[in-house]
């Protein structure tokens, strides 16, 4: 209800239930552009439990603000589901 229908919960929860670990998102800022880029976060790899990351892909919401804030919609938000987004 509090999405109008333009997100699909049930879809981007499975990316965080289903998946081990969690993802590490990446932000890199090129003047007005900025490209945010995701992959599966390893502390360390032991070669037991090691398996190609290729496949993980989360749904990872985001939030940011630019200096255009009026105060009254200060906050933008963008669905990462992909490897990489700018």
């Amino acid at each position: 209800q509090i999405t109008n229908g333009t997100l699909d919960v049930k879809k981007m929860m499975k990316t965080w239930i289903l998946h081990k670990g969690f993802p590490l998102v990446t932000v890199v800022r090129k003047g007005k552009i900025i490209s945010v880029q995701q992959e599966k976060f390893l502390y360390r790899v032991e070669p037991d439990n090691w398996t190609s990351d290729a496949s993980y892909l989360w749904h990872i919401p985001l939030t940011y603000m630019t200096n255009r804030c009026n105060f009254t919609h200060c906050t933008n938000a963008y669905l990462l589901d992909q490897k990489s987004g700018t």
